[in-house]
């Protein structure tokens, strides 16, 4: 068997910071190659990507990885096209590994190839001319794929399922971490400090991710308000959804700060995300490092996320969540779901995401070697 102590390449594609302005993606594949290039100096890391990004994630990547002696800018602007298809690389790039942030395969050469699988929203819940061409694009990277990274147990018997020649033993479990920002702090009184009690939903509000929902289900507990986080500003159908059933008792955050969003968290009731299908679930990880309780659904991976640390609910009912928003008002269930939470938050970190990650790419390159 061929030795990985030869000099390692790997190139990192971060075509997902052409595709979104902020997002979890966005922040897993930050996370990730700033420990690569922080943690595994023998690595000598290739970053693909374009330094006009408008992307926070990407910005912040290609400033705090500058100067790095095992890291090296390859300069990308892609075209239309080039958001499908990867650059066509020169011949100084046999032997290298490729990793892209989000299902694109390199151009011309034929090099090992890594790919990370987040979820199967698109083939599950999507359909039309976009869909189709996001499934088509993700199939060719997983086809071609030497390794595959899951992001959950679930994702990966979703993966099994939609490609069942795929070998086991090359798909691989690796969990994404918590983020240095999300941590428990005093949830003190302070000038901006809600005037009533209120629950967070945080992300999309895709159809899946149950808005409609959690409304419905703050609504029928008296005095407590809902807080809306998200990317985007609501539309006009769930506006009306709001002042219907949440007259006054609602507030819109569009893309908080991370130091925002915590305090958001840390003073919370909780967080509802009664999302019906998750590739991870950043959220709820964020959430519990903070200190604020989680009811969430009991579905693809969040129990992974979660385990016995927050209220998992079987039922998509506003009676059912009601009573668990009432639950974590009651200081014993709520203190102890805040230590369980604190402390699960605290087995995942992007040491370890990183690490494991590292371990794909050594077997990678034993598999190419052979």
């Amino acid at each position: 068997m061929a030795s990985t102590t030869q000099t390692k390449h790997l190139i990192l594609d971060s075509t997902i910071f052409d595709l979104q302005q902020d997002g979890g993606i966005s922040r897993y594949w930050f996370e990730l190659v700033s420990n690569l290039a922080r943690r595994h100096a023998d690595w000598n890391l290739t970053l693909l990507a374009d330094p006009r990004t408008r992307n926070k994630f990407g910005r912040k990547l290609i400033e705090v990885t500058a100067g790095k002696r095992n890291v090296r800018l390859h300069e990308y602007v892609p075209s239309q096209t080039g958001r499908f298809f990867g650059p066509r690389l020169s011949d100084e790039y046999k032997g290298f590994l490729w990793h892209s942030s989000y299902y694109r395969v390199p151009g011309r050469l034929n090099i090992p190839e890594i790919c990370t699988v987040q979820d199967f929203i698109y083939e599950r819940y999507s359909s039309g001319a976009y869909a189709w061409l996001q499934h088509q694009k993700k199939r060719r990277a997983i086809l071609r794929a030497r390794q595959i990274i899951c992001a959950s147990e679930a994702t990966k018997r979703d993966l099994i399922e939609f490609y069942p020649r795929i070998a086991d033993s090359d798909c691989h479990v690796v969990h994404h971490g918590l983020s240095a920002a999300f941590y428990r702090i005093s949830a003190r009184p302070a000038a901006n400090q809600p005037l009533h009690r209120y629950v967070l939903f945080v992300g999309s509000r895709a159809e899946y991710k149950n808005f409609r929902l959690t409304v419905l289900s703050v609504s029928s507990v008296p005095g407590l308000a809902l807080y809306v986080v998200g990317a985007k500003p609501p539309s006009e159908d769930e506006l009306t959804l709001l002042k219907v059933h949440l007259p006054d008792r609602h507030r819109i955050f569009e893309s908080p700060s991370d130091d925002c969003l915590r305090e958001l968290y840390a003073r919370a009731t909780a967080l509802a995300y009664l999302s019906r299908y998750e590739g991870f679930g950043f959220p709820p990880l964020e959430a519990m490092a903070c200190g604020c309780p989680v009811i969430a659904m009991a579905t693809s991976s969040i129990p992974e996320v979660v385990g016995d640390a927050g209220i998992l609910l079987s039922r998509e009912d506003p009676a059912v969540v009601a009573e668990a928003l009432r639950a974590v008002e009651v200081a014993e269930r709520r203190s102890s779901l805040i230590d369980k939470g604190v402390n699960r938050a605290q087995r995942f970190t992007w040491d370890r995401t990183a690490d494991k990650t590292v371990a794909v790419y050594e077997r990678a390159m034993v598999q190419a070697a052979n």
